[in-house]
């Protein structure tokens, strides 16, 4: 289990509900594809990621299993998720007044709902093949980490871990801003009080 089922419960909870809410209808590979854009683009931006999942890569490109699980009621204060008629998971906001979505959103700083609502806006039209090609770009962290890990995928699978600390490869600024993120959420973990 990582930290975003952890310490960031809540203010992943309210993530997950604000994506739904602003893409109505999202299948929930969209939804695991968005969530792992957002924390690539904090890592690009800030140096650590927003949620603190562990993503895994799958078939379909990094998924975060613990959001993978709102199929089966995680985050059920938050989100919803329910097949269509076609057989996709759908994922609904638990709350339907926008106010209230919004209500829990203030856990983040104004400078994380920019960044939040930027990746939204670039990719809210794409569909979830468009996100799953995105992320299975040559260059991207899932396609580096599957060739140099030789992954096997079962029924689309795997445990192999996409580390996003990668990211901040040769950069020594961001990968100390990271470990000492990393250390703060560390402490907050340990001592419940953050």
């Amino acid at each position: 289990m990582s930290f975003g089922s952890t310490i960031n419960m809540e203010k992943n909870g309210a993530l997950l509900a604000y994506i739904a809410e602003k893409n109505p209808g999202i299948h929930l590979r969209k939804l695991l594809k968005m969530v792992y854009l957002i924390d690539e683009k904090f890592m690009e931006k800030r140096g650590f990621p927003l949620t603190w999942f562990n993503y895994q890569a799958w078939e379909k490109g990094p998924v975060a299993p613990e959001v993978y699980a709102v199929k089966t009621g995680a985050f059920s204060n938050y989100v919803k998720c329910q097949k269509n008629k076609e057989g996709k998971n759908i994922v609904t906001p638990a709350l339907q007044h926008d106010y209230l979505i919004s209500k829990q959103m203030e856990a983040y700083s104004l400078y994380e709902k920019e960044i939040i609502d930027s990746v939204i806006m670039a990719y809210c039209d794409k569909s979830a093949d468009d996100l799953t090609n995105i992320t299975h770009q040559d260059d991207s962290l899932w396609s580096k980490i599957v060739e140099e890990q030789k992954v096997v995928f079962v029924d689309g699978k795997s445990d192999v871990e996409i580390p996003l600390t990668r990211l901040n490869e040769g950069d020594e600024e961001k990968s100390a801003i990271y470990e000492e993120a990393l250390d703060y959420m560390q402490f907050c973990n340990a001592t419940t009080s953050c």
